[in-house]
């Protein structure tokens, strides 16, 4: 069969590169960067290049399973898809007539069909979609809507003159592979950086400035660089004046972060935390990056409500060259598409976790822990069924060891994934999905639509999308969906003329920002005002205003411990291609070198990391940028060999070490950043010491 060429958009990670995919004989053949996409201009990270290595590796699930073993293992059966979906059909539909909202819907991070999922559960009437919208994005987007309204982005193409990196790492762990080019076309294009991340990354080495404070304490050193730019009337008065509430209270709340009190609280000496802001303050333009290492502390609302403020008194919301609001394409896409109308009102209020945390509840998101308490306890009510579409629990949660009581416990549980993860193993119906390449969407980035086109087909894969709209037609929903999951492509794109084959000739349409749009229409806020003191937080009985609160227990551990993605795996994913496995072969500890000698600690011997009554194992890694007082491990970690380690999810699981309380009341979100920890050199039973090779 002679070879054909598409054009595509890189899903491995949140993604957006434009590709060029070769395919013949129903196999992908080579997966290369497209030099003519107009952002990404050929880029290609390692994730995207391992995309063959994926789609056709030998243990790919092509056929639906049904578990015939205990929890947790690999003993499954095929069946059929109309098997398969007809037990699932009955659990939920025995669920819609006695208690819909005892169904939870789970997502991993956004695939472009996370509005197909909670279209689903408004359709069945369950409230509860849970997802890691606690620890990821959605700190980010709840601080925004509570201070203006919307949500902003950084505007890279618009010439900033400074650009903040606030625990983030996008040109080298490229978790947002279209947002990691722009950002190195800034750079080329002469912006100057200030990082702050505990780590010295690829961006903290090109940084004119980089903080290094102590993990958690974001909250902290956004107040003290507030505290500085009103001391030094470096504040844009005109734009505070028409168009902020709440500013004098703002210059009263932060007299108390001082400088050289913000240096013991970060561990940010006061002179850099002075010379930054001046910088940042100074900028005919400046953008903030703010990445996920905020949204993972008990401090990240309050986090991400000061970087807004910080943006909003320099003048750089949604300014050319600052942080920008970005307008909806016009499809019927992310606010549209989840049809929110179709919940009753009186569901609403069931959501498991929305007394406990009411601003991720009105984000439409159930929380984790009050998921484990329902299934576990039968509180507020019993959980019936969960239907889990890529999310590997057992890796993404806190208090991991909880998830697995909860998963062991749960009476029917459906995983839809593209391998037999640790999380797939505990369910009674493992569906199999299809990957990047073998599906049609629609991309809705904030700055463009593109088109994602299927290639091939494997074996029996389907995608997300055509299982839940299937799903949906077994069930009587099928008014709230479409005949055939595709069907969908356009209807969504018919509001702004276009359908789906016009998107495919096209490939790309560009979403460019108006800037200044507050002028004249005001803010998204009920007054049209830019909240710095928030009167919707004070009436919820939340600070209107941020502050840090150093977490309870520091004193537990002699370190503190955090984590960072790799650039080599995307969360939980991708430890089973060899490609980028050989890149990581095992899950380090960085260590600065006098930290290890303490503890008699050599690069490359194993290192027992213990906290909250766990242990977890890593091996030693110097790094002699890190503060003494921390300890970095990866994300997610797990290991695919089962023949060599049964239990590995559990080994080296930075989430065996974390709990879920007391989190964050507004975002629910816990302590993943900053955890106080031990650390001792890990001797194996029996040996006498332990291998340095």
């Amino acid at each position: 069969m002679a070879m054909r060429t598409m054009k595509s958009v890189c899903r491995m990670c949140h993604g957006g590169c434009g590709v060029l995919i070769d395919v013949a004989n129903d196999r992908v053949v080579e997966v290369r960067g497209d030099p003519e996409h107009p952002l990404t201009r050929g880029f290609m990270c390692p994730k995207g290049r391992a995309t063959l290595a994926l789609v056709h590796h030998p243990h790919r699930l092509t056929t639906p399973l049904r578990r015939i073993g205990p929890k947790g293992s690999t003993e499954f059966a095929e069946i059929t898809w109309e098997t398969a979906l007809e037990e699932v059909a009955d659990r939920l539909a025995q669920s819609m007539a006695d208690a819909p909202e005892s169904v939870v819907l789970s997502q991993g991070t956004d695939r472009n069909y996370q509005e197909w999922l909670f279209r689903f559960g408004n359709a069945l009437g369950t409230p509860n979609v849970l997802g890691p919208a606690h620890i990821c994005f959605y700190p980010k987007m709840m601080g925004s809507i509570m201070t203006l309204g919307n949500l902003t982005f950084p505007d890279y193409d618009g010439n900033p003159e400074c650009i903040v990196i606030w625990g983030s790492n996008k040109i080298e762990c490229h978790s947002d592979g279209v947002i990691g080019t722009g950002l190195m076309r800034a750079m080329r294009a002469g912006s100057q950086l200030i990082v702050i991340d505990p780590k010295r990354t690829a961006l903290a080495r090109k940084a004119k400035y980089w903080l290094r404070p102590k993990p958690g304490s974001d909250a902290a050193l956004a107040l003290g660089i507030i505290r500085v730019i009103l001391d030094k009337g470096l504040e844009n008065r005109a734009f505070i004046e028409a168009h902020t509430y709440g500013a004098r209270e703002l210059a009263e709340h932060v007299r108390a972060y001082i400088p050289e009190k913000v240096e013991e609280l970060t561990w940010v000496p006061a002179s850099l935390i002075e010379e930054a802001a001046i910088f940042y303050a100074r900028a005919f333009a400046a953008a903030i990056e703010v990445g996920t290492g905020i949204e993972q502390s008990t401090n990240a609302f309050a986090a991400i409500r000061a970087i807004r403020i910080l943006s909003g008194i320099c003048g750089n919301i949604d300014r050319r060259g600052g942080d920008v609001i970005w307008e909806p394409t016009g499809i019927i896409g992310r606010r549209d598409l989840p049809a929110r109308h179709l919940l009753p009102e009186s569901a609403e209020h069931k959501r498991l976790g929305s007394n406990e945390h009411r601003l991720l509840s009105m984000a439409g998101w159930a929380h984790p822990n009050a998921v484990w308490n329902a299934v576990l306890h039968g509180e507020p009510y019993p959980v019936a069924a969960m239907l889990v579409f890529g999310s590997n629990l057992l890796t993404l949660y806190a208090n991991a060891a909880r998830v697995q009581q909860a998963l062991e416990a749960m009476p029917f549980l459906m995983v839809a994934d593209l391998f037999l993860t640790p999380t797939a193993r505990m369910a009674d119906i493992v569906l199999p999905v299809a990957t990047w390449v073998e599906r049609n969407q629609i991309v809705e980035f904030n700055s463009y639509l593109a088109a994602r086109r299927k290639a091939l087909q494997v074996g029996q894969c389907k995608s997300d999308e055509e299982i839940i709209n299937t799903l949906a037609q077994r069930l009587g929903l099928g008014e709230h969906f479409w005949h055939q999951a595709d069907d969908s492509l356009n209807a969504r794109l018919r509001p702004i003329g276009l359908t789906w084959k016009g998107l495919c000739e096209l490939g790309y349409i560009a979403n460019p920002p108006r800037y200044e749009k507050f002028r004249a229409a005001g803010f998204r806020t009920r007054d049209g005002l830019f909240y710095i003191a928030s009167p919707v937080l004070r009436r919820m009985g939340y600070p209107s205003l941020p502050r840090y609160e150093e977490p309870k227990n520091m004193d537990r551990g002699e370190y503190l411990l955090t984590s960072a993605h790799s650039p080599f795996f995307f969360n939980s994913e991708f430890h089973n291609l060899p490609e980028l496995r050989q890149r990581q072969p095992e899950p380090v500890a960085e260590l600065h070198p006098c930290t290890a000698a303490r503890h008699c600690l050599q690069e490359g011997m194993l290192a027992a990391i213990g906290a909250n009554g766990a242990e977890a194992l890593f091996r030693v890694q110097y790094n002699e940028y890190l503060d003494e007082r921390v300890v970095y491990v990866p994300a997610s970690w797990w290991d695919p060999e089962d023949e060599i380690w049964p239990r590995s999810w559990t080994q080296s699981n930075v989430n065996m070490l974390t709990t879920n309380t007391p989190p964050n009341p507004e975002m629910g979100t816990p302590r993943l950043r900053g955890v106080p920890c031990a650390l001792r050199a890990f001797v194996p039973p029996g040996a006498a010491r332990v291998s340095t090779s």
